[in-house]
């Protein structure tokens, strides 16, 4: 089953073919200025790479988040497109599961952590052999103490942000993963969602965003605001 997959909620644009003989096409880049610019245009170069057409794709994957509001609209907005005007199924994948796929199979337990800002990660812990143990959050790294209490392995594009202060709270239980795993990977998210097609059991592509976007955070306090002073 051909799969098209995509995922722009962090600050890595990837797009891969996965799903036929051989090694899956895959492209990844950093985008430093938005993915409006840069998704369809990777898209394109991946096809253009690859002896297949867009006619030839049974299903289409994308990551929901968490991570850049932003960047999960983006690219479950395209999708959707891709998906309407194709008229193939959409699958929608966790980011925190695709991040967490890619170490596996591991010996200690695995947690992605991904850049929320204002100090604070997206995050998601699991077993090593990948079941999930949290569901996702959204908290400051120094609050992980109470919940990493075994040697675990950390990846995603938090680690180089705050491997101090993860480093300092849990010690020797902090096990920062090697770089390659600090992104997701469009592969890995393709390779999910044929699993679940094969199981009879595609997931909604539906934004995870975990906690209020900034522009609804104000909206609250605004009204918060407003109704003290009434």
């Amino acid at each position: 089953m051909p799969v098209l997959a995509l995922d722009t909620s962090t600050d890595a644009c990837t797009v891969a073919l996965t799903g036929h003989p051989g090694p899956p096409y895959e492209i990844t880049i950093p985008v430093r200025t938005g993915h409006a610019g840069s998704l369809l245009p990777v898209i394109d170069t991946l096809f253009s790479l690859s002896p297949y057409g867009m006619e030839d794709v049974d299903l289409i994957a994308v990551g929901v988040g968490p991570g850049s509001f932003t960047g999960i609209r983006i690219g479950i907005a395209t999708a959707r497109g891709l998906s309407m005007a194709l008229k193939r199924p959409l699958a929608g994948v966790g980011t925190l599961d695709a991040l967490a796929c890619a170490a596996l199979p591991c010996a200690t337990q695995v947690m992605p952590v991904i850049d929320a800002r204002k100090s604070e990660i997206f995050c998601r812990l699991y077993a090593p052999d990948g079941a999930p143990l949290t569901g996702p959050m959204n908290v400051r790294p120094e609050h992980l103490a109470d919940l990493v209490t075994t040697r675990t392995l950390f990846i995603g594009n938090a680690v180089p942000l705050y491997r101090e202060a993860l480093s300092a709270v849990l010690g020797g239980n902090f096990l920062e993963g090697p770089e390659h795993l600090w992104y997701p990977r469009a592969s890995v998210i393709g390779r999910i969602a044929a699993e679940q097609a094969a199981r009879g059991a595609i997931e909604a592509a539906q934004p995870l965003y975990v906690r209020a976007s900034d522009a609804v955070i104000s909206l609250q306090k605004k009204n918060r605001k407003h109704n003290q002073e009434r």
